[in-house]
């Protein structure tokens, strides 16, 4: 009786886990691609082909918000990048190495959030750290994955690529902005597309 109790209590607790987990990760990546339109919307005079994304953290109407906004999504593709190696990848060293460069990712981006612009060479140090570790986490994730599914890992290879190929965007433009705002339309493409993959092998287990 009590062994019953106590499975019927842990699947309990197992399903609102994993409902605030979707709940939770849907909305990062909602915070992700409204974020940015939110604080040009309360600071009209920022022109992001001139100033990065960060520039928002020192403006006074928008600081708080894009703190906010970061440390969400931080916590989201971290709790999204996890679930997404341990349903996918099946080799041991390689979740291991994965999630040291997604939790690192996570930590450079809320040190981004911290940091500001203020703070120059560091905040720079937590930015260009969070654009290459997350970018060589997808770009490694797919290259792991087309051992055994060529073409899904084919697509995080080739969403990693465009992501790194996001930066010539400085070229044209006298600012990251831009780059910035490409790179983190593919890296809500990407998990927006994981997510669902996660969750349709989550729902055959439970069937």
């Amino acid at each position: 009786m009590v062994e019953i109790i106590y499975n019927m209590t842990s699947n309990l607790v197992t399903k609102r886990i994993k409902f605030i987990r979707k709940i939770y990760i849907l909305f990062s990546i909602l915070i992700g691609i409204l974020s940015p339109l939110i604080c040009l919307y309360f600071a009209k005079d920022v022109n992001l082909t001139e100033k990065p994304l960060s520039y928002f953290a020192l403006v006074d109407s928008t600081s708080l918000t894009w703190f906010i906004s970061l440390i969400i999504i931080s916590v989201g593709i971290l709790w999204n990048g996890n679930e997404i190696i341990n349903l996918l990848i099946k080799n041991k060293k390689y979740k291991i190495l994965l999630k040291l460069i997604l939790i690192s990712s996570s930590f450079c981006l809320i040190g981004t959030a911290v940091v500001t612009m203020k703070f120059e060479l560091a905040h720079k140090i937590f930015a260009g750290s969070f654009f290459l570790l997350y970018n060589f986490f997808i770009f490694l994730f797919g290259f792991f994955r087309s051992f055994s599914q060529v073409r899904q890992g084919f697509f995080s290879v080739t969403t990693g690529s465009l992501m790194l190929l996001s930066a010539l965007l400085v070229i044209p433009f006298p600012s990251y902005g831009i780059a910035e705002i490409i790179y983190i339309q593919l890296c809500i493409y990407w998990n927006l597309v994981l997510f669902i993959k996660v969750n349709k092998i989550n729902k055959k287990l439970t069937l």
